[in-house]
């Protein structure tokens, strides 16, 4: 695989994602850690789930993020469920590094029910398919 080819996923610093919902920055013995390629896209999937649209608004991001937010604390029923498939499809489609998404699942967690799984299965431009998987929390 090119250098070239794999330029397009770029470098960011790597985040670690805790099991809490908190998000940190990782690191390698004293330095910051990085991340880059398609582990960097795999990242930045997950950060625009993440992070409501319109948050980033002040600093210039004001269409960044996804408006999964928007639904949940309301009943997961089919119809809500399908609206936030949508708003996860368009989401990850809002990278234009997304050539595709093939398919998001949005289950309900019954251990804990203000939980939400989500996992969308993304064809990265030139590249085989990578797996996004994240919870999404209503407290």
């Amino acid at each position: 695989m090119s250098v070239d080819r794999e330029r397009r996923f770029k470098r960011d610093l790597r985040l670690q994602f805790q099991a809490t919902g908190d998000v940190d920055l990782a690191f390698d013995g004293d330095d910051l850690a990085t991340v880059a390629g398609v582990d960097n896209l795999a990242q930045a999937l997950t950060l625009r789930l993440l992070i409501p649209r319109g948050d980033l608004t002040a600093l210039g991001h004001p269409g960044y993020g996804s408006r999964v937010h928007e639904l949940l604390g309301n009943a997961l029923d089919g119809p809500n469920l399908e609206l936030l498939r949508r708003h996860v499809r368009h989401a990850l489609l809002a990278d234009p590094r997304v050539e595709q998404v093939v398919r998001v699942d949005v289950t309900p967690r019954r251990d804990a029910p203000s939980v939400v799984a989500v996992e969308a299965l993304v064809r990265p431009i030139g590249r085989e398919p990578l797996t996004i998987a994240v919870e999404l929390d209503v407290d």
